[in-house]
């Protein structure tokens, strides 16, 4: 093999996309400095010439004229920017920081990030402790739409909210699939780029079950087992009493890998099937035999996305799940449910997560993984006291489109005395920046599939130099971070004595140069030049599709080393899960108000949330619709391309509606990421509305152990606005 061509320079640049954790192969043409096109990299030996839409459209996010290039500051209302320089930028910001720290209020200082910040390593190694440098302890970011009740119940079974755990794709013969859509998704909190391939190799030799309350892509595809939304939980806890009823389960076996399970059995005795059965809609000898197939299934492992987190018991079902798999004996077992391959050496052992402290100062609720939930910024901006969020630094992120808060939220970003965008977008969001700061495309810096190293299927390795020079004024983050600190008298873009100490000896390494070493110490490393067949960026700049990686040591297996329990025991109890299972069985009795119906959201495989609406060839085929059950339609005189309106108690936005038997009967469905106007000429033109607005705001509207917002199963009411012609 031979690298790559340099940066800018003519022919074909193998790298990879930075889009989701897919992380898969790219091969993108350079002609005359700029990207022609983007194609699936098929000597990708992990993606094996896969790519979906969105990655090998990306060049268009690159060199989309609507692009921001040069440094903005705001010249009056939201929206009005000029062009500044970066010395002009950054001395103000740095100065208004300096001002706002002078006062002595270190919750002053807040910070937001989102996609596709996430999977960058400059930015997901550095914003935090930048922000931590700065004095500032209040890190908010999209967790609290997504992840949050993931890694809540992760902290509880296995002692940290990471690494999180995913099926044995290759070995897998039952799998059941609960909140997730894979086969647009790709695959949540895991590397899978070939998922739909992986799939169909469970499939030919077992089973694919997917539960969910539209028929999904990937329902279409398998077997379908429809459920009533927001109801998972109940099938989690009515699965387990059946295991447990019918002696389908070993409790010497599970004694010897957990604590607790005494107490959680206990719990789900109170349980009735019958209730869980007319909650869910799946009869209860169905439930009872879903349980009994699962269990006898040799190599069977379930697994959840992140629809099964949004709900009002997001965590106890991403506990659950994690439950079954463990009394059902799947952790470690080939087929079952595992932690991904580690490259790094300092994710070799179990990650040092946290969960509680510090607690937002509105609502008193939890930090999961050091981020705050967003629901209660807003109410932290605007609400006086000591404390108060006065400068927000947001990298990437759009949470007018993709988190609550409506028109609270526009007020609470007016009302900051300094707000600085990171993006490379005027979005709804950032129109209220004071400066939006532009920042490069995964094809304009240098990276490695950092995200992925935790998430790996297969052992995998790659490292990609930038495929063209950044656009315009373009800054990596990293860089500006720099810049910022340097003006502020910082040594680095941190305060931490260690790093400090290595600045001022002129030894402080880049992100990407950090990751080089934890790599080269890590169980595939070269260990700077002592293992001769060992891994660095050096030489992965030889292999510039990747490298699978065959040779870890027998260890690196061992899935009971990746339990952060100082017992190395899962637990399969905990305080919380005994006080969101009461909360559950309290409403056992109340019924339902069937006047009202359950919001769900989607994904569509051409979006990515709301950043890449801009480009015409993804958004052009794309058609936002409110799906509804054709019963529920017909009881509103509702037909589809019909204007509807979806009221909740914090709002109402008009849709168009599709009726669709896809949907359950009591549930309607639409995307979030859509209502646009800003600086983005295409994304204004499309259809669809802010489906946000009907979001409350503040931690009346979370799910109190997480901090989670109710996206997913709002009760609302949907009512005709205006027909068309048909």
């Amino acid at each position: 093999m031979t690298r790559n061509p340099d940066t800018g320079c003519d022919g074909d640049h193998a790298t990879f996309c930075r889009i989701c954790e897919a992380h898969c192969g790219l091969v993108a043409r350079v002609k005359d400095g700029r990207i022609e096109s983007i194609a699936p990299d098929k000597d990708n030996p992990l993606s094996r010439g896969h790519a979906c839409v969105k990655g090998v459209n990306m060049h268009r996010v690159t060199h989309d004229p609507d692009r921001v290039r040069a440094p903005l500051k705001r010249a009056g209302a939201p929206g009005e920017f000029v062009e500044v320089s970066w010395d002009d930028a950054l001395d103000d910001i740095a100065q208004r920081i300096a001002d706002i720290q002078a006062a002595g209020d270190a919750g002053a200082i807040a910070s937001y990030y989102g996609n596709p910040t996430a999977f960058s390593s400059d930015c997901v190694m550095t914003f935090l402790d930048f922000m931590r440098g700065l004095g500032s302890h209040k890190p908010y970011g999209a967790g609290s739409q997504d992840t949050n009740a993931r890694m809540v119940a992760t902290n509880i079974l296995h002692g940290a909210p990471f690494p999180v755990t995913f099926p044995d794709f290759a070995h897998c013969e039952f799998l059941i699939i609960m909140g997730a859509n894979p086969l647009v998704s790709n695959g949540w909190l895991m590397c899978t780029p070939r998922i739909r391939h992986d799939l169909d190799g469970v499939a030919a030799k077992g089973r694919v079950i997917v539960v969910d309350p539209r028929r999904t892509e990937t329902a279409s595809r398998y077997e379908h087992v429809p459920i009533e939304a927001d109801s998972d939980v109940w099938l989690l806890l009515a699965m387990l009493k059946a295991m447990a009823e019918d002696g389908l389960l070993n409790d010497a076996e599970i004694a010897k890998i957990s604590n607790g399970w005494s107490d959680l059995l206990a719990a789900v005795t109170r349980i009735d099937l019958e209730t869980a059965a007319a909650r869910t809609g799946i009869a209860a000898d169905a439930i009872r035999r879903l349980a009994a197939d699962f269990c006898r299934a040799p190599r069977a492992a379930i697994y959840g996305g992140l629809g099964l987190c949004r709900g009002r018991y997001g965590m106890l079902g991403a506990f659950l799940l994690g439950a079954i798999n463990a009394v059902t004996l799947r952790y470690g077992a080939p087929g079952g449910t595992r932690f991904g391959q580690q490259m790094l050496a300092s994710t070799a052992k179990p990650f040092s997560g946290s969960y509680g402290a510090p607690f937002s100062r509105i609502g008193n609720l939890p930090s999961i993984g050091g981020k705050m939930p967003f629901a209660v910024l807003p109410g932290d901006i605007l609400e006086p006291g000591e404390g108060r969020v006065r400068a927000l630094f947001m990298s990437s992120g759009n949470p007018l489109l993709s988190a609550p808060g409506g028109e609270m939220l526009e007020r609470a970003l007016a009302a900051l005395d300094l707000f600085v965008s990171f993006d490379f977008y005027r979005n709804e969001t950032n129109a209220f920046a004071d400066y939006i700061l532009p920042t490069t495309t995964f094809l304009e810096r240098g990276d490695w599939p950092f995200v992925a190293f935790g998430e790996l299927q297969s052992p995998f390795l790659q490292y990609s130099e930038a495929v063209v020079h950044p656009q315009g004024e373009s800054r990596d983050e990293y860089q500006i971070y720099c810049e910022i600190a340097r003006r502020l008298g910082m040594a680095a873009p941190t305060a931490s004595p260690e790093k400090i100490a290595l600045a001022q000896a002129g030894h402080l390494p880049s992100p990407r140069d950090q990751i080089d070493a934890m790599l080269r110490e890590g169980p595939a490393g070269d260990r700077f030049g002592a293992r001769e067949d060992g891994w660095s960026r050096e030489r992965l700049l030889d292999f510039p599709h990747g490298v699978m990686v065959d040779d870890l040591p027998d260890d690196a297996h061992e899935w009971r080393l990746r339990i952060s329990h100082d017992d190395g025991l899962l637990r399969l109890w905990d305080p919380l899960i005994g006080e969101e299972i009461a909360r559950l069985v309290a409403e056992m009795s109340a019924p339902r108000d069937t006047s009202t119906l359950r919001l769900i959201g989607r994904r569509d495989i051409r979006s990515m949330n709301s950043w890449m609406h801009n480009v015409d060839k993804l958004v052009r085929s794309q058609r936002p619709v409110l799906l509804v059950h054709p019963t529920d339609a017909e009881a509103r005189s509702i037909v589809s391309g019909d204007i509807v309106r979806v009221r909740s108690p914090n709002g109402a936005v008009a849709f168009e509606a599709e009726v669709s038997p896809d949907i359950m009967r009591g549930t309607i469905c639409y995307p979030h990421g859509w209502g646009h106007g800003a600086g983005w000429d295409r994304a204004n033109r499309t259809a669809g509305g802010n489906m946000n607005i009907l979001l409350g705001v503040g931690p009346e509207w979370t799910e109190r152990s997480t901090g989670m917002t109710l996206i997913d199963c709002l009760d609302v009411e949907l009512s005709l606005v205006a027909e068309t012609a048909h």
